[in-house]
Formats: C-alpha cells, structure tokens, sequence
C-alpha cells in the first residue's frame, strides 16, 4: 500500500468506533500486512495513548518508528515539523508529565534528531545541556531528579560545568549519570581531566566517585607524577600496591611501559605484583621495541626472571616470543635446570578478551625450529607446559620436519595432538601459504591409514586425535572432507573401525566437537553386533541426545544408536520414557516423525512395553 493510502487506512481504522480490544486487533493485523505502519507513528501513537493508555502502550513501544519506504531501494525519515510535530509535541508533554521515561526518551530523541532542523552534534549537546540542569534544580526530591536522569540517558557528551552543578546538588544521584556520559578521547592529548570536579568530589568523601572519575581522565605525566609520589610517601609495599591499584588509569589506547621502567626502577620488586597485573597495558614500538624492549631488558640486568617471562608471554608478538626462546635455548651459561623453570614460565595463555558469553584466549605458538629442540633436550616440557603450546597457524610457517621427527620417535602423544591441530585445516584463497596450508595432512593422513592394518590399536589412535579437536572448530564439513585427506579418513571412511575398541568408543561419544559426537553416533548405529553391545554400554550417554538441542542429522544418527542400544527390556524402557518425554517438547524443528518411528520400532520388537492406547486394534466385519 503507498503511504498516502496507508494513511487514509489508518484514519478509517482509528474513526470507526471499535471496542479497545477489536481496535487493537485490527490495528496488529495492519501492521502485520504492511511495512510502513511503524511510521505512521505520530498518526496512531498519540490517539491511541490518550485512549486507553494501559492497554495500547505494549503496542506503541512496539511498533514504535520514524522511517517510510517509498521504493524498493528507498527510504526516508519522518521529519519532526509541519503536520507531525503538531501532533508529537502535545504527545512529548503528555508523556513527559506522565513521567513515562520509555516514550519519552524515544520522543525526545526523535525531536532532537529531525533531519529538518539539521541539528548538528553540537547543537544536540547545547540543547541538552540546557535543559537537563534545569529540571534536576526544579525536581523536588531525590525520586524525581532520578526520574529527570532517566529521561535523559541519552546518547551525548557531559561539560565540567554541568557536571559540576549536577554532583553539588545530589551527588548520590548524579555520581553514576557523569560516568556513562563523560567525554570520549580517542587519543592521550585530547582526554579531558575534570580536576575540580575531583576535588569536589574529596572534599565530600566521596572515594569511589572520586578516584573511578581519576582513573578514567587522568592524563598520563599527571598519573605518572602521582605514582612517583606515591614511591617516596609509602613504604608498606602492600599498602603501596593498594594506592597504585587505586590509581590506576583505564580506558583505551593508553601506553603505561615507560611509567612501569620509573617504578620498577624506584622500589623494586614491591611494585611488581602490580606491573605484572597491568602488562597488557605495555606497546610496542612501530620500528622498535619500545617500552616493551626496555622493560624487557630492565628484568634481564636485574636478574628478574619471572618479571621477563612475564612481558615476554604478555607483550612480545608471536615472532619475538619465538625468538626469546631461542635465546634462551642457546646460552649455554645457564644450568639446564634453571633453562627448564624459565621455559615454563613462558607458557600459557597471553592475553584474554572477555564478553558476556564469549571469551577468546590468545597464546603463542612455537615454531618448528624451537619445537624441534625442545623435543631433544626438553620432551617432558614439551608434552606437559608446552603442549598447548603447539598449534601453528596455517598464516606462519609449517610443521613437516617435526612431524617426521615425532613419527620416528614413536611419540604418539604429541602426534596425535599435532593431528587433532591439522585435522581442522582448510585451504584459504586470501592466505598467501595457501598451497603449503594442507602439506602436512598428507602425510599425517598417510601414517593414520597404514595403522588400519591393526583395527584395536588404529581405534585408539583415531579417537585419541578425534577427542582432541576443540568445539566449534568446524564449520564447513563439507569443505572440510572434500580438501584434508586426514578428516576424510578418520570422519567418513573409518566408522566400523571405532567399534573395535571399547574406551575409545567411549571417548568420541563424550568429544567436545559435535561432528565427533555425530560420527560416534553414526558407528553405533551400523548394522553390527559390535555397534550393539556398545550402544548398550554407553546408553547413558546417548539418552541425553533425546532431549538436548541437536542438529535434524545429528539427532536421527543418535536415533539409530538408541535402537541399537534397546536389545533388552529394561534399555528399551529407559528409551521409550524418554522418548515419550521429549514427544512434548515445543520445538517445532523437532524432527517428532523420526522419533515417533523410534517408538514404534521399539514397541514392535517389544509388545510387553506397549501402554493401553499403543495396542493394535484390528477391526472385523461382523458375520452374517
């Protein structure tokens, strides 16, 4: 419909004297049927508020809009002015009296954001920096001036003044507003510091505004100052690392290494504990080391060790990492010992970034050259603190020469983690090693297929590397057999094999990645006595997978295992319970005809299982 009829629409609708309840119904049917009814909002909205506010809200929020489409690859906002500011601004002061803070915000923002008044970002600071100091001054208590902060949780930048002038007048209330609205910097010259408003706020003992205000804006000679100070006037080193915890600056983009070399230099090993929290605030040069290199080479003259195995696994880059321990492999002035207590501390995770959800964990990975030596001087280390540790990019360099070494040696251990890393890898157009990306699946492919001779002992190797491929590692399956020789191998050509071992079974039903789990599933499904009996042995495992959320694939080769699993009554029942369990479930992907066939197979083979309702019922014609 175009907007001119659409319009006219929506005035038939909201004319006709329909009951709240049909008017609300037949208005949802509108906006389902057409697109641009959201922007029709200052047409509806303020009508159907002012008519039955309880009941229209919900809807209002939610159709709330102020876009049009006028054509298929184009749009255009509803300006607030003319015909629509004239219905809007009696609906602002309305809801503005009514102290409803959602629509408020939602009107006030629209206001200020008009395409026909052109309002720049500083005429939309100016203009709310006018008026919100002057209704928290006018609330007359603490309630309302919470409401008026409320109201104006938008989106622009606090002044001093009037950040000033709000904390002098209810601290308690403004104190949280200031911190979500101070200014944004992207750079260490340009960050604001609010020192009177700092001042202020000790002077009213208000520490923990105060010193989260210090740590967000001071500038870094003003901290590094303080920090000094702070060397000479405390002595206690715990009460030092309190003061400087305190102090602290946060926020982005700051480089603290060189202040870090003045404390270290200052008090020693008391400031420590402190500077290896703070790490990731140190950076790298561009074309030089920077603070890194300097603080770097402080802990080597100062014989800091734990300090140097700190910043090299926090702050140095992959290929500096690599060379760090070069160094320290080659000198041999140091005790072979003493060589293996630093090597272990530079393992483990570097850097983590942490969401609501989601974490990520960045850690270095050894190149060949270092691997390789590792395994003949230190194999212990190599297989406990450094495992982790061996993973190589498919961006940097290749694993072939310590592959063959690992083969040679016998180290099964450490080749099948290697192969769990290589298992995964896929080629990539924009990799410049795109052809070398898959060199090493050869061979490892190669070494995997001559153990099929042996079923037992090629099961337990296959699931050993299985069992370690991280979750969520594959994402393109297909892709994924069709390039590596090694995922090929172990995932879809090798499935009756895992049955001939027991616990290895046992391990890829319990793998982190579900293509494990689903090929675990696939080989107790399998038409064979051995998939029988294991079905049944690990029945408590796949009873979960009824009712946890799975892929349509993944759940009926789990279906197929638990009719495997179902050779007794006493199995078969525990299926069935759940089975019938799960027939509840509100899922509408649900595959409900794949599990309604489990059922049924399953009361065919067992009829003493069957309930009332599940008997056959054979119908007769009655005789003559």
């Amino acid at each position: 419909m175009e907007p001119k009829a659409l319009e006219k629409a929506i005035r038939r609708v909201l004319g006709e004297n329909w009951p709240d309840e049909q008017l609300r119904s037949k208005l949802e049917a509108l906006a389902e049927a057409e697109e641009n009814f959201c922007g029709f909002t200052w047409l509806w909205g303020p009508r159907l508020y002012r008519r039955n506010r309880v009941l229209f809200r919900p809807f209002i929020l939610s159709k709330f809009g102020r876009w049009l489409r006028v054509s298929k690859y184009r749009g255009k906002s509803v300006e607030w002015n003319g015909a629509v500011a004239a219905e809007l601004e009696p609906w602002l002061a309305e809801v503005d009296q009514r102290d409803d803070i959602e629509l408020f915000r939602r009107l006030y923002e629209w206001k200020l954001n008009r395409l026909g008044g052109g309002l720049t970002k500083a005429a939309r600071q100016k203009t709310i920096l006018a008026e919100l100091p002057n209704r928290f001054r006018t609330a007359r208590s603490r309630a309302a001036r919470e409401i008026v902060l409320q109201k104006f949780s938008l989106w622009f930048e606090l002044d001093e003044p009037t950040a000033l002038g709000l904390f002098r007048m209810d601290a308690l209330s403004a104190g949280p507003y200031i911190l979500r609205h101070l200014p944004w910097a992207w750079s260490e010259n340009k960050r604001p510091f609010w020192r009177d408003l700092v001042e202020v706020a000790a002077a009213q003992h208000d520490d923990r505004f105060r010193w989260e205000l210090y740590r967000r804006q001071v500038p870094q000679p003003t901290w590094a100052a303080d920090a000094l100070a702070l060397c000479t006037a405390v002595r206690d080193p715990a009460e030092l690392i309190r003061q400087l915890e305190l102090r602290h600056p946060s926020g982005w983009g700051r480089s603290l290494g060189e202040v870090y070399g003045q404390l270290l230099e200052a008090r020693g090993r008391d400031v420590m504990p402190y500077v290896m929290r703070h790490l990731t605030a140190v950076r790298r040069g561009l074309f030089t080391g920077g603070d890194y290199t300097r603080l770097l080479e402080l802990a080597r003259d100062r014989d800091w060790w734990d300090l140097w195995a700190a910043i090299v696994r926090v702050c140095a880059n992959p290929k500096d990492y690599n060379r760090q321990i070069r160094w320290l492999l080659a000198n041999d002035a140091v005790p072979a010992a003493e060589v293996s207590r630093r090597l272990g501390a530079l393992c483990g995770v570097s850097r983590e970034l942490n969401f609501p959800g989601l974490g990520l964990a960045l850690m270095h990975q050894l190149d060949e050259e270092n691997a390789l030596v590792l395994l003949e001087r230190f194999p212990d280390l190599l297989r406990g603190p450094f495992l982790q540790h061996l993973q190589l990019s498919p961006w940097s360099g290749r694993y072939t020469k310590f592959i063959r070494r690992l083969v040679d040696r016998g180290e099964d251990d450490l080749l099948d983690h290697v192969a769990a890393r290589f298992i995964t890898r896929q080629s990539n157009r924009w990799n410049p090693r795109n052809k070398d990306m898959l060199a090493e699946v050869d061979g490892l492919a190669d070494h995997y297929l001559g153990l099929k001779s042996d079923e037992t002992l090629f099961s337990r190797r296959a699931a050993s590397v299985l069992s370690r491929v991280p979750a969520f590692t594959i994402h393109q399956y297909n892709q994924l057999i069709r390039e590596n020789r090694l995922a090929r191998l172990l995932f879809e050509r090798s499935a009756a094999a895992y049955l001939a071992d027991a616990r290895s079974m046992r391990d890829l039903v319990e793998g982190s990645e579900i293509h494990v789990q689903a090929l675990a599933y696939r080989a107790l499904g399998l038409d064979d006595p051995r998939a029988r009996t294991l079905a049944a042995e690990n029945i408590g495992l796949l009873l979960g997978t009824v009712l946890r959320p799975l892929h349509r694939t993944t759940r009926a080769l789990a279906f197929r295992a638990l009719a495997n699993a179902a050779g007794t009554p006493d199995v078969a029942t525990r299926v069935l319970a759940k089975a019938r369990e799960a027939l509840d479930l509100p899922d509408d992907h649900y595959p409900k005809e794949a599990l309604l066939g489990l059922i049924g197979s399953l009361l065919d083979r067992w009829p003493a299982l069957r309930g009332v309702r599940e008997e056959p019922v054979v119908y007769r014609r009655p005789a003559a």
